[in-house]
């Protein structure tokens, strides 16, 4: 256990975690290794302070290594402000005073180096910094985070409350390179991790999605939750239809604009396949005419990619969706074209809500009554969205097509279902990738195998436009998502 000592009482603590803990982090997180000889480590990624003046003591772990030194530390700290004891192979930290001319930086990085026997430099780094710190609302499957440079925390549990017990935790994929850093377990079993600053909207929040995986002690994933890291607050744009209040935009939307090519690639948000909690991310480019995912990155910052594995007895199951959160389960004739093998008429359940807390998933009645605001032209074909109405409010609705249920490609089709044999056949052709469509889940089942989904077009071969808000769709389709309030 850590060594904490704040003489002046301004202390907070990033978290705790055993040192036994290591070892399973590296099965499911990392890969580090030690092939010439020596390990150093902190037992922390990262520590936190409330104000300057803070003090904390921060052991660390060698194993091999020795002559140790501070390779680097933030931007005006000094040698009083990092201390090493390498007898008690710890370090001392004192946050330094803020400056008025910017000399003095309240967070940063700090590098412990040594040498192994070979003579070779072993490093470990330490995050520190005087940083927000917010605790996430819950039970819930998804989190937003609209506040730059903070330390954010929540409890693992279920979106149905049931509580999860992880061993260990990390990112399983996001938007962004370094989007999520520090991710880990705090004292209190929470689940910490930290985002900063945009790199062009310097006064906004690293913008992106991510997927935090929670791990057992042998690697097994317990549960994966989704973090929305955008500079919105859903109850302050929100749209009334039908007696429900919807998010003024698509679940993981990073942008609600329609103008530039970039702001509608930005406004599409995430793809969910009927029933499950876990994300896909969307296209590489806002026409989605090559059927390509946008590129996501792993725990290392390293690209990684979704996977499509057809669905069968073994595969096509919430067990296996579970600990599988970057297959896309696609479906055959066999499984009724649903992605799971033996399904049930009930709806969405809360269980696998992927709706942040205090939303879930629209239901039909949301829906009903909808027409598109105006109608239409050709002028509108690069436009991949549409404002949609009940006759007194608007709210537009970007078109982000659908991932393909026998294939998992994205596709902007303006045919609501064409023959599974026929999409099959030619995969996703330019001819077909026409603008645009769009798609979203309601959370209510249609039968055993299909569910209900409000659906818009353009059809450009005869320049017209239309919508349905009630169509079946397959749910091994990959549709977009609109949240509602809970009352």
């Amino acid at each position: 256990m850590l060594t904490m000592k704040d003489t002046k009482g301004f202390l907070k603590w990033g978290f705790v975690v055993a040192m036994t803990l290591m070892a399973t982090m590296a099965v499911s997180c990392s890969d580090d290794d030690d092939e010439d000889g020596g390990l150093l480590s902190f037992e922390v990624p990262s520590v936190y302070f409330s104000v300057a003046g803070a003090q904390t003591v921060v052991p660390f772990s060698a194993s091999g290594v020795e002559r140790f030194y501070i390779s680097s530390k933030p931007k005006g700290w000094g040698d009083d402000n990092v201390v090493i004891d390498a007898v008690k192979k710890e370090l001392t930290i004192v946050v330094p005073a803020q400056s008025e001319d910017g000399s003095v930086e309240l967070s940063g990085t700090i590098t412990l180096s040594g040498y192994n026997a070979a003579n070779k430099m072993k490093s470990a780094s330490l995050f520190v910094g005087v940083v927000a710190e917010k605790s996430l609302e819950g039970p819930a499957n998804s989190f937003i985070a609209n506040e730059k440079n903070t330390n954010y925390t929540f409890s693992p549990m279920r979106g149905d409350g049931s509580e999860v017990e992880p061993a260990s935790v990390c990112v399983i994929w996001q938007s962004a390179s370094k989007l999520l850093q520090y991710v880990y377990l705090d004292e209190n079993n929470r689940i910490s991790f930290y985002i900063g600053t945009d790199a062009e909207r310097t006064d906004e929040i690293m913008r992106g999605n991510a997927l935090i995986g929670a791990y057992d002690a042998v690697g097994t994933l317990l549960w994966s939750w989704h973090v929305w890291a955008v500079p919105y607050d859903p109850a302050q744009d929100m749209v009334e239809w039908n007696g429900y209040r919807l998010m003024g935009r698509s679940l993981g939307a990073l942008d609600h604009a329609n103008k530039t090519a970039e702001e509608r690639l930005a406004s599409y948000g995430l793809f969910y396949q009927w029933g499950r909690k876990e994300p896909f991310v969307g296209p590489a480019n806002y026409r989605a005419n090559n059927g390509n995912s946008a590129t996501i990155y792993d725990a290392e910052n390293k690209s990684t990619k979704i996977s499509f594995v057809e669905s069968s007895e073994e595969t096509g199951t919430e067990a296996y969706a579970l600990q599988h959160p970057l297959s896309f389960i696609t479906s055959t004739s066999d499984s009724g074209y649903d992605w799971m093998w033996n399904a049930t008429e009930a709806g969405w359940s809360k269980r696998n809500d992927p709706c942040p807390h205090g939303w879930r998933v629209a239901p039909v009645a949301a829906f009903r009554g909808l027409q598109l605001d105006g109608t239409p032209t050709a002028a509108d074909d690069d436009l991949f969205g549409w404002p949609l109405t009940d006759g007194t409010t608007s709210s537009l609705f970007m078109a982000a097509g659908r991932r393909v249920y026998l294939n998992g490609k994205i596709q902007n089709v303006y045919q609501p279902e064409p023959a599974p044999e026929t999409i099959a056949a030619r995969g996703n052709s330019a001819e077909e990738a026409q603008p645009w469509v769009g798609l979203y889940w309601s959370a209510d089942a249609v039968d055993a195998r299909k569910s209900a989904a409000l659906y818009f077009w353009y059809d450009k071969k005869n320049a017209t436009g239309g919508i349905a808000p009630l169509v079946s769709y397959a749910r091994a389709n990959g549709l977009s998502v609109r949240c509602v309030k809970e009352e």
